[in-house]
């Protein structure tokens, strides 16, 4: 049998054991909390990252959507123009900017008084969008006198040609107020609302269907407007 002092030693022994035992417990525990700190932490930056990415994606998808709709519509749909020149006034304002209509013309063709937006035949501007009114058709005959329009048209029929869209009085004494066209099977007479300002198919000549592009409907500046068959 031990003597009382060694069993008290062996006592304290066993109970610095235990208390060297609970000890590491409690480290181990911590240990294990901190890391547990550390994976939530890195779980929770991982899912901020996840979702910024999620964020930008969606972002750049719509811009890619909204470009390529953009892309599609001013290719097949809509023309973006502008007007730098008195040559429309007062239908069009100087630097008007436009939008024509290019579907109209998928299935019909030029109008007589329909302002259209075309690739000028211009020598100097060639392939440049001009902005003009048409005013012969396809196998008319278009003669001007003293800046009055004479159309005879394919059944051999002439009229005077009223256009209450003028700006001012054309100027008979211009030559290019006094000449006869006869425009081909594809062919169409344009000219300006301003006739004395404008260059026109009485400068360059007649331009061809497949330069035409789109028919003018609305201009978004200077101010909005949209423009029917009425002007």
């Amino acid at each position: 049998m031990l003597d009382e002092p060694s069993e008290n030693r062996e006592r304290v022994g066993l109970a610095h054991d235990a208390y060297d035992r609970h000890r590491r417990y409690e480290e181990d525990d911590e240990d294990f909390e901190i890391e547990k700190d550390k994976t939530q932490s890195l779980s929770s930056e991982d899912e901020v990252y996840k979702s910024m990415g999620r964020t930008i994606f969606e972002y750049a998808r719509v811009i890619l959507i909204g470009v390529l709709v953009a892309v599609l519509l001013l290719a097949f749909v809509v023309v973006n123009a502008q007007v730098p020149t008195s040559s429309m006034v007062s239908t069009i304002p100087v630097g008007s900017r436009l939008f024509g209509n290019r579907v109209i013309y998928y299935f019909s063709d030029p109008e007589r008084g329909d302002i259209v937006i075309f690739r000028t035949p211009n020598p100097a501007d060639e392939g440049e969008l001009y902005v003009k009114r048409v005013i012969g058709l396809p196998g008319e005959t278009v003669r001007i006198s003293a800046g009055e329009i004479y159309i005879t048209t394919v059944d051999g029929e002439e009229f005077h040609l009223v256009e209450d869209y003028l700006y001012e009085e054309p100027n008979q004494a211009d030559l290019a107020n006094n000449q006869t066209v006869v425009l081909a099977d594809n062919e169409y007479y344009t000219l300006g609302d301003n006739r004395n300002h404008s260059n026109d198919s009485r400068s360059w000549g007649p331009v061809t269907r497949d330069r035409i592009i789109a028919k003018v409907f609305f201009r978004y500046y200077p101010g909005f407007r949209i423009y029917g068959d009425d002007d």
